[in-house]
């Protein structure tokens, strides 16, 4: 007999995690310096020896043994490595429905239980090469990240849920293909006002609205034209660029070099 007193809408859980792209192991020398873009998508680091400077966000941390630091969507950072080696764990997942850490709480102290948590992701899946490797690496990222967002909630009244709407806005945006939005275009898609836009990207981002749009559309047309056969013509139309020229000029601009530079080349 079925009780009908019972919610079945309880058992409609989702899997945040779609895919885990890699697990694994990084060892940068004394000093050494790097420019360079995170993964799409989650990117979750654990520093386990040496410390360094890291540049993200427009900001400078020193990054230290036991630090965790979340990226989340292609990071432009810079590392400057300090005197000794650095190490440091990094797992790469897909997760569309989740959303990262705020800015100011990317890079923290990770808690004993998250650090073994992570050595032991690493472990599984490095060593293990059964049938049972991909329930066990999914369990234990899925650990991790109950821990986590455990640590969201603990501090969510610093962050008031007006300004936790900037991930979604910004899903709706790259769905929506829109890479030159004005801010009232932001404002009617997420029925907020223009300071609360802005404040929210802000807390989401640490940059304004004006700063991660262009970081996004920039990145998109990289792709585009290193993993594609579009022109650059095609590319900037792509975009919503008037002119071919204005598109050139604000690539030049924030890669160093033209868009003809990474152009696919014909084969």
């Amino acid at each position: 007999m079925i009780d009908t007193d019972y919610d079945f809408a309880l058992t409609n859980l989702i899997c945040p995690v779609e895919r885990i792209v890699g697990v694994w192991e990084f060892r940068n020398p004394p000093h050494f310096r790097n420019r360079c873009h995170s993964l799409p998508g989650h990117l979750l680091h654990l520093v386990t020896s040496g410390e360094y400077s890291l540049g993200m966000g427009g900001n400078t941390y020193t990054v230290k043994k036991g630090d965790l630091i979340y990226y989340y969507e292609s990071e432009e950072l810079e590392y400057v490595g300090g005197e000794t080696e650095a190490r440091y764990l990094s797992v790469g997942f897909q997760a569309r429905g989740l959303q990262p850490l705020p800015a100011e709480a990317r890079i923290s102290p990770a808690a004993p239980a998250l650090q073994t948590l992570f050595h032991e992701l690493y472990t599984a899946f490095t060593l293990r090469e059964d049938a049972s490797t991909p329930y066990l690496v999914h369990s234990i990222l899925l650990n991790m990240l109950h821990l986590l967002d455990r640590l969201r909630t603990d501090n969510r009244s610093n962050f008031e849920e007006a300004e936790e709407f900037w991930w979604p806005l910004e899903r709706e945006l790259r769905k929506r293909k829109l890479f030159r939005p004005a801010l009232q275009d932001l404002c009617k898609l997420s029925g907020y006002s223009k300071a609360s836009v802005i404040r929210s990207c802000k807390r989401a981002t640490g940059t304004t609205p004006v700063q991660r749009i262009r970081k996004i559309r920039m990145e998109e047309a990289r792709g585009l034209l290193s993993c594609s056969y579009l022109n650059v013509t095609q590319v900037s139309q792509h975009l919503g660029y008037p002119r071919m020229h204005e598109f050139s000029r604000e690539f030049s601009a924030y890669f160093g070099s033209p868009p003809s530079a990474v152009l696919q080349p014909e084969s």
